[in-house]
């Protein structure tokens, strides 16, 4: 099992009372002194930034485990996942992560097409996982109390993506433009494709994809639609060129 900044060891005593062997990330030197003092049983404490660590060198059928600081939080899923169409190396070995955070961010994670916590980040869990919130956590249940509501979430790796999309950079491409302006209609985000109007909309047509949706309406199946459609278009023109 591997932790995510263990912090003061709470959530790790738990775990150690479980038997399981634990590898524990931690960044903060105090913190790895303290934890180190503490002589838990099958638990070793690596020192060092998460966002840096080789996940792919603490074993197989891993499960990933943490109380993860809420302002980093995307980047520990982006780093453990990996981005669309370009997934972690150790993707593989990873079998289950459960992560307590910020109660906001898991409604982004388990969100649905049409509702105002749907964005990239939900879109990325989509391609990578199967999430689901498993529940929400009092902030009276942690030391220092914080300030916000918090909640458990679970996160399942797929064998593979969902999608079929032959372009993943692209993909997130046009997902990072549908969501820069999330208010405008998708389709008025897509200058980055330098294409004219009506083969935007052919290509929507296309796709089976209302030309009049804004991002947060579109699921990762009507993207990729929308991508494989812009891809071909563009290996169209470059052969005309």
């Amino acid at each position: 099992m591997l932790e995510i900044g263990p912090g003061l060891g709470f959530l790790t005593r738990f775990l150690m009372e479980k038997r399981a062997h634990i590898l524990a990330v931690e960044l903060d030197r105090e913190c790895v002194a303290n934890l180190n003092d503490a002589k838990f049983g099958d638990v070793h404490i690596a020192h060092g930034d998460f966002l840096d660590f080789d996940i792919g060198t603490a074993g197989s059928a891993l499960k990933l485990v943490g109380n993860v600081p809420y302002q980093i939080t995307t980047p520990i899923i982006a780093h453990i996942f990996g981005e669309i169409g370009q997934p972690q190396p150790w993707l593989s070995q990873v079998e289950r992560v459960v992560l307590t955070v910020q109660y906001e961010v898991a409604q982004r994670f388990v969100a649905t097409p049409g509702s105002e916590h749907y964005s990239q980040i939900t879109l990325l869990v989509n391609y990578f996982a199967k999430a689901r919130m498993l529940r929400k956590v009092h902030r009276d249940c942690f030391f220092p109390i914080p300030e916000v509501t918090s909640a458990i979430v679970e996160f399942v790796p797929l064998h593979k993506p969902p999608v079929d999309c032959a372009d993943g950079k692209l993909l997130r491409q046009v997902i990072k433009a549908g969501f820069s302006k999330r208010r405008k209609m998708f389709k008025n985000n897509l200058a980055f494709l330098k294409a004219d109007a009506d083969v935007i909309d052919e290509a929507f047509s296309r796709a089976k994809v209302n030309p009049q949706a804004r991002a947060e309406d579109l699921s990762l199946e009507q993207f990729a639609a929308l991508t494989n459609v812009f891809a071909e278009v563009d290996n169209r023109k470059h052969k005309n060129d």
